[in-house]
């Protein structure tokens, strides 16, 4: 009996080993067509004609590593401020009646898990009377573990 055993538990243990190594994903992940929704506060109320602009971009060199001309070895310090941000996604609208309430933001946008992971900033700006009004003052991150969940965007007055 014990001579049986030995073969059949090397057997259970290589069948086991091997359908734990069918099951892993090299894949980049996730689902690279996502939808981004929110609100806008102001702490106040907002009139009729007010242009509510809200952005989703990825900061400079989020998408690949900075590299070094002829390179293949990464750059490991931050890039140039002269570097573009990319704009993944943006939604503008006019408010046709003024409000009190937290204006209500929907962006469809492209990014990668890996991309998501770096973190993406929300850039809110609130206009009326020709003027800019509203901004974010402080970094709004959007993550991959935050990303799909309403975000609740406070912006502040703009000091003149």
């Amino acid at each position: 009996m014990n001579s049986l055993r030995l073969p059949f538990l090397a057997a259970l243990a290589f069948a086991l080993v091997g359908a734990g190594c069918g099951s892993i994903d090299v894949s980049t992940g996730g689902n690279p067509e996502r939808v981004l929704t929110g609100v806008v506060a102001t702490g106040g109320g907002l009139p009729a004609g007010a242009e509510v602009v809200v952005r989703l971009i990825s900061a400079p060199g989020a998408h690949e590593p900075q590299r070094t001309a002829g390179s293949d070895v990464p750059v490991m310090t931050r890039p140039a401020s002269s570097a573009v941000e990319r704009v993944l996604g943006e939604q503008a609208q006019t408010l046709t009646a003024g409000t009190m309430e937290p204006v209500p933001f929907r962006i469809e946008y492209t990014a990668e898990d890996a991309v998501l992971r770096r973190g993406l900033n929300l850039d809110v700006r609130v206009s009326f009377g020709g003027k800019l009004q509203y901004r974010t003052v402080n970094a709004h991150v959007v993550t991959l573990a935050s990303s799909a969940f309403r975000q609740n965007v406070t912006v502040q007055a703009v000091a003149r």
